[in-house]
C-alpha cells in the first residue's frame, strides 16, 4: 500500500475554505471510485495547509488521470517511507487556455472551482468515461462558466438561458477569446423553428487548439441559445448530451415578469426536469446545485426521482450542503439516467 498526500489550491475567504475541505473530500472519493480505487480519504492540516490523504496500490495511469480532473487539486504527493513528499501529478492541462472561464467578470458569477467540481460529480456518477468525447448541457447557463470548463476539458458544450442579454454576453467574450489567442474557428448563427414560429437564434463556434487540427476535423463545438429551460426539447426532439450541469439561480423567482406573476423556483424545476432528462443519452448524469433557502434538498431530490432519474448517493454525494455567503446556502444533488 502505499500513502498518498493532495494538496489544495486555497480560497480567499477563510470561512468557504473550510466549508470547501469537505467537498475537495467528496470529489476525491468520486474520483477515486470512477477509476474502481475505493480509499478512505481522509482531511489533514500540514504547515497550515489543508491536505486530504489515502492509503491505496500504486495509482494505475486511468487513475491517475481521473485524480488530475480534482477541481480542488493543486498536486498531488505520492509519501515515501521516509516522509518525503513527491509530487505526482497537478491538474490536467486545459484544453484551450485555464484562464477562459476566468476573465469575464459578472455579478452573481458562479465558482469556477465549483462549477468543475460539480461536472466531476455529474461525470463519476455517469457511465462515461473521462476519455471519451462528451457534450455538456447547461440549460441555466447565464453568462457561459459551465461551457467553458466543458471546453478546457476536450468536450463540446450547450449554452442556453433565458436571459438573452447573458448569452449574447458569453458569447461576444468567446469570440474575442478565440480571436485574442488566434484559435482557429468558425462561427454560424441560424435561427430555429418549433411550430412552425422561431424558437430560438442558435450560434455555434467550431474550433481547435491547433491550425493542424482544425484541418484535419478534429474539432470542438460550443453552441449558445437564448431560450427557456422548459422549451429546450423544441430544438433537440433526441438525447443530445451526455452531463447537465447546472447552477439553478439563488433568488425566489426565475422567469420575466411583463405584468405578471413570475413562476417560483419550484414551479420552473417542475416544467423543466422532465424536458432535461430527454435530453440525456442512457448512462448520462445530471448533477444541479441550489440554495436550500429556496428550494429544499428533499424536493429536488424527489423531482428527480418522479422523471425516472436515479438519485445517487453514497459517501461522495451526500453532505455536500455548504455555506456560501448571507442568505445561501448551497446544497448539490446528483442523478443518472438508467433508461
Amino acid at each position: 500500500m502505499m500513502k498518498y498526500c493532495a494538496l489544495l489550491r486555497p480560497h480567499a475567504n477563510s470561512r468557504y475554505q473550510a466549508e470547501t475541505l469537505k467537498l475537495a473530500r467528496a470529489e476525491l472519493t468520486a474520483l477515486l471510485e470512477k477509476g474502481e480505487c475505493r480509499a478512505d480519504v481522509r482531511c489533514e492540516k500540514r504547515a497550515g495547509c489543508d491536505w486530504l490523504s489515502f492509503e491505496a496500490e500504486a495509482l494505475t495511469a486511468d487513475q491517475r488521470t481521473l485524480a488530475a480532473l480534482g477541481a480542488h487539486l493543486y498536486l498531488l504527493f505520492q509519501e515515501a517511507e521516509d516522509g518525503a513528499m513527491v509530487p505526482l501529478l497537478g491538474q490536467k492541462e486545459a484544453y484551450l487556455e485555464s484562464d477562459l472561464p476566468l476573465v469575464l467578470k459578472y455579478k452573481g458569477k458562479t465558482n469556477e472551482t465549483f462549477t468543475s467540481f460539480m461536472m466531476n460529480l455529474a461525470l463519476c456518477a455517469s457511465n462515461y468515461g473521462a476519455g471519451e468525447m462528451l457534450t455538456v448541457l447547461d440549460p441555466m447557463c447565464g453568462r457561459g462558466t459551465t461551457a467553458f470548463i466543458a471546453l478546457n476539458r476536450g468536450w463540446n458544450a450547450l449554452a442556453f438561458d433565458q436571459d438573452a442579454a447573458a448569452v449574447e454576453e458569453a458569447e461576444k467574450y468567446f469570440k474575442k477569446y478565440l480571436e485574442y489567442h488566434r484559435v482557429k474557428h468558425t462561427f454560424i448563427e441560424k435561427s430555429m423553428t418549433a411550430n412552425g414560429k422561431q424558437a430560438a437564434k442558435l450560434r455555434s463556434f467550431q474550433f481547435a487548439k491547433t491550425p493542424e487540427l482544425f484541418k484535419a476535423g478534429d474539432t470542438r463545438a460550443l453552441t449558445m441559445g437564448a431560450l427557456p429551460a422548459a422549451n429546450l426539447g423544441q430544438i433537440y426532439k433526441k438525447p443530445c448530451c451526455q452531463l447537465i450541469v447546472s447552477d439553478l439561480p439563488y433568488g425566489v423567482q426565475h422567469a420575466p415578469g411583463g405584468g405578471r406573476k413570475a413562476p417560483s423556483l419550484e414551479d420552473m424545476l417542475y416544467e423543466a426536469l422532465p424536458v432535461w432528462v430527454d435530453l440525456l443519452h442512457t448512462g448520462g448524469a445530471m448533477a444541479l446545485s441550489f440554495n436550500v433557502n429556496t428550494l429544499k434538498p428533499e424536493m429536488v431530490r424527489g423531482m428527480m426521482a418522479e422523471v425516472g432519474l436515479d438519485v445517487v448517493d453514497g459517501a461522495a454525494y451526500e453532505g455536500l450542503e455548504h455555506w456560501v455567503e448571507q442568505a445561501i446556502t448551497r446544497d448539490v444533488a446528483v442523478a443518472v439516467r438508467r433508461f
